[in-house]
């Protein structure tokens, strides 16, 4: 029975399905009805509430609601003749009535899986994906493994005197950061200064406190002066006395959701600078002068309050061996953190080893977040799309890795500076760095150094031979002086995807044709599926494993951070965008 035929049948006999439902007792909660006495005047049934909408086929075909969806759960599951029919049909169907999309992946699978599937058109393949999306988007990943409670960063304003601030951990040309902590969360007297992994135990946040030289000392001026560091937080100038209205009209930027390769900051407010551990011998031209009579700085300042992590991208590739697949799963992340960014109209501007954060806890597939949005482009008005009159525009930061199209633009009255796939552009010069090469823009150990406005295609040095030849393909491709022949970000990121998780006769060389949306599609309802069941069920939230074994979390054969790279793919699937990066291989095998 198609979905078509199915809705149609639906709307014209609705009545009749309902009340031969109701007789079956397949009532579950989800419809409540009550019988009234018959009579002239009375109805057989009448809905005390309504049905909710967020139930999982409301995009696949029809609008056929919750019934239709049983209906369609007892058609799949007719298909299944083995022993185990019986009591599928009833654990399955228990789930579904109740909201849990995870079984009706797998029955739809089952269903393409027969070759007679119920599921045949383009549009409506396209819908699973529509639901996989969703399904997969709800899903509350604990990206951070941070054992805080989060919403109190939402309902109480954050100031210094709420953290307990300790030693700093770095320090920039433009801000220092420090471990910091809640203050009465989980405080501990003793702490060992040689345990890392128990100093971030101890203290799991980091404090960004920017440097003010110029910018008066008033909430509203350092929120305005400095914005773009605020793009990435979830919660907006929590300091008391700035309205939300207020902080809207003094600045023009884009918000940006939060994703697992995103820093995790949770709240950002303006406060007067104190004098913290060793603040006279690393920063003493940004302090006031009532802590310093030389300095510099002004009397108050923007400070960020983050989830810590372990090292830098940088730290971690010149201490560790990373083996290829690391490499590979590193470099996707970079690539899912940038189609994140696109996909909001975001550039980055500055992407560079030490602007990528790293958490180890699972040395095999490390977290990588994209950090220091100092430099971005995230204004409301223009988009990507900068224009550039004149010279005093800011084109961003780190000129070295700065994409030609940036790089060699001049101005003009009516040129545009386009970042559509700039930091795309940046993430191919990094690849170089993540599989143990030289990066070929900073040129050293007998590497003569590449200018990014004049070095041309066939420049480029050829990768590590340990490399994939697709990875090496797109890396090239990457890094083509053209942007146009570039692939966009959310293409990039997919081909990286493919190779790491789909059936490996698709990257094999010598295929004629690409695979069919039938395929495509049961590979997705295949992941999604085993994200549903498995990844979630194993997130730090729920696991139950000894605390001196938590920081590692294998799930089945992949680990956690291999589930939330698999998620991010799968919350932003498109048919479409998958044969195109299908197609892109296919040519580049």
């Amino acid at each position: 029975m198609s979905l078509r035929a199915l809705g149609t049948s639906l709307f014209r006999h609705g009545q009749t399905v309902v009340r031969g439902i109701c007789r079956r007792h397949l009532n579950t909660g989800i419809v409540e009805a009550r019988a009234v006495p018959s009579g002239p005047s009375s109805q057989a049934v009448v809905p005390a509430r309504v049905i909710p909408k967020n139930f999982a086929l409301r995009s696949v075909g029809l609008q056929v609601g919750l019934h239709a969806r049983r209906i369609l759960i007892d058609n799949v599951l007719n298909r299944v003749t083995n022993s185990l029919a019986s009591e599928l049909r009833k654990k399955a169907a228990k789930r579904i009535l109740f909201g849990d999309s995870a079984p009706f992946f797998a029955l739809v699978g089952v269903s393409l899986a027969s070759g007679t599937g119920i599921i045949t058109k383009e549009e409506e393949l396209e819908g699973v994906c529509w639901e996989i999306r969703e399904a997969v988007s709800k899903i509350k990943w604990n990206y951070h493994d941070i054992d805080i409670d989060e919403k109190r960063f939402e309902n109480d304003p954050i100031t210094l005197k709420d953290l307990d601030l300790d030693e700093p951990i770095a320090k920039g040309a433009n801000a220092v950061v420090y471990n910091a902590r809640i203050k009465n969360e989980g405080n501990c007297s003793e702490i060992n200064d040689d345990n890392d992994g128990e100093m971030m135990a101890k203290y799991p946040l980091a404090l960004k406190m920017m440097f003010n030289y110029d910018i008066q000392s008033s909430a509203m001026a350092i929120l305005r002066g400095m914005y773009r560091e605020t793009v990435p937080a979830r919660v907006y100038y929590t300091n008391v006395g700035v309205s939300d209205w207020e902080i809207d009209l003094s600045t023009n930027k884009r918000h940006l959701p939060q994703h697992p390769n995103i820093v995790a900051m949770f709240s950002v407010f303006t406060d007067y600078i104190p004098e913290l551990q060793q603040a006279k011998g690393l920063y003493p031209a940004a302090l006031p002068k009532r802590i310093y009579p030389d300095g510099e700085g002004r009397n108050m300042s923007l400070f960020l309050l983050m989830k810590r992590y372990n090292c830098s991208l940088q730290q971690f590739l010149s201490v560790s061996d990373v083996s290829t697949r690391t490499s590979i799963i590193l470099l996707a992340q970079l690539l899912e953190g940038i189609a994140h960014l696109t996909a909001h109209n975001i550039a980055h501007r500055d992407l560079k080893t030490d602007n990528l954060l790293l958490d180890t806890s699972e040395p095999d597939a490390p977290v990588l977040v994209i950090s220091d949005f100092g430099c971005c482009l995230a204004d409301r008005t223009h988009g990507l799309y900068l224009p550039y009159t004149c010279q005093d525009v800011d084109k961003g930061g780190n000129a070295a890795l700065m994409a030609p199209e940036i790089v060699t633009q001049t101005p003009g009255t009516f040129s545009v500076l386009n970042y559509t796939k700039s930091d795309v552009w940046a993430a191919g010069t990094i690849a170089y760095e993540i599989f143990g090469g030289i990066n070929p823009f900073y040129g050293g150990f007998g590497f003569e150094k590449l200018k990014s406005w004049n070095y041309k295609d066939e420049d480029l040095p050829d990768l590590p031979e340990n490399v994939p030849g697709i990875i090496k393909s797109l890396v090239k491709n990457l890094l083509m002086r053209n942007p146009n022949k570039r692939l966009d970000p959310e293409i990039a990121s997919n081909v990286c995807q493919l190779f790491l998780w789909a059936p490996s006769s698709w990257m094999k060389s010598g295929r004629t044709k690409i695979p069919t949306s039938a395929e495509i599609l049961e590979w997705l309802l295949c992941m999604t599926t085993k994200v549903l069941c498995e990844g979630r069920c194993n997130s730090p939230l729920n696991r139950t494993v000894p605390q001196e074994t938590s920081a590692i979390y294998k799930v089945g054969r992949r680990t956690y951070p291999e589930y939330l790279l698999i998620s991010s793919f799968l919350c932003r699937a498109k048919l479409s965008n998958i044969k195109s990066a299908l197609s892109w291989i296919q040519n580049n095998v």
